[in-house]
């Protein structure tokens, strides 16, 4: 591949590691703190583009469509209680920490190994004030900060890192959440009494398949131009 196409690609594989790190961050806000008002007036309404063939393109679809509907913002504050905090068991679904649903207890084994891919990644805490760090939002702000930092290397033509960062966020994926966050997603969807909330938890499989099979994609088509 000549110097101007390598670039190129770089730049593509860039924006698309740039595009990955704002959304998981974006998600994971949502389920870290019940949404106000700015946050709301943010979301996608209206239809996303006609004849949605993919998981990921149905999963938006039905984002845009709750948002489209009435948001009561203290509404959904309560909603947002029932489902995240856990403060009666059989009111909602078990808290969003992946050893409470790998485990049944919390901080386990697998909080430890959470933390442990961090550090070795680079990072302390992600957000302390999320409690125990295998947080679903703390969890997901690990991978887009690992998004960025692959990001960052392709800008600096750092080709080794970047795949660094790629190989650390399949396996994360693969350790981690895709072992325990769809499961407890679709545990969500199903309590909700919020369609918001409902939808929001429809992005998270999708995406978490839709990331594998880019990042996958990527390292083949650097490996393939090299």
């Amino acid at each position: 591949m000549g110097e101007r196409k390598r670039f190129m690609a770089h730049d593509s594989y860039q924006a698309s590691a740039e595009d990955r790190s704002r959304f998981f961050w974006w998600l994971a806000e949502w389920f870290l703190e019940p949404p106000g008002p700015q946050r709301l007036a943010a979301l996608p309404r209206g239809p996303q583009g006609s004849g949605a063939t993919s998981d990921a393109d149905r999963a938006w679809q039905v984002l845009a469509d709750a948002a489209a509907g009435t948001l009561d913002g203290d509404a959904l504050a309560v909603e947002y209680t029932r489902l995240f905090s856990g403060i009666q068991e059989g009111l909602g679904p078990p808290p969003p920490f992946e050893s409470l649903w790998r485990e049944d207890r919390l901080i386990g084994e697998t909080t430890v190994a959470v933390i442990d891919a961090y550090a070795r990644a680079g990072f302390a805490d992600i957000d302390p004030a999320a409690g125990p760090q295998d947080h679903i939002a703390v969890e997901l702000k690990f991978l887009a900060l690992l998004a960025l930092r692959e990001a960052q290397a392709w800008q600096a033509g750092d080709t080794a890192l970047a795949r660094e960062r790629i190989g650390q966020q399949r396996e994360f994926i693969a350790r981690h959440l895709a072992a325990w966050a769809p499961r407890w997603a679709q545990s969500v969807a199903q309590h909700s009494r919020e369609p918001l909330f409902a939808a929001l938890a429809g992005l998270v499989a999708p995406a978490l398949d839709d990331t594998r099979a880019e990042l996958d994609q990527t390292v083949e088509s650097f490996n393939a131009a090299l």
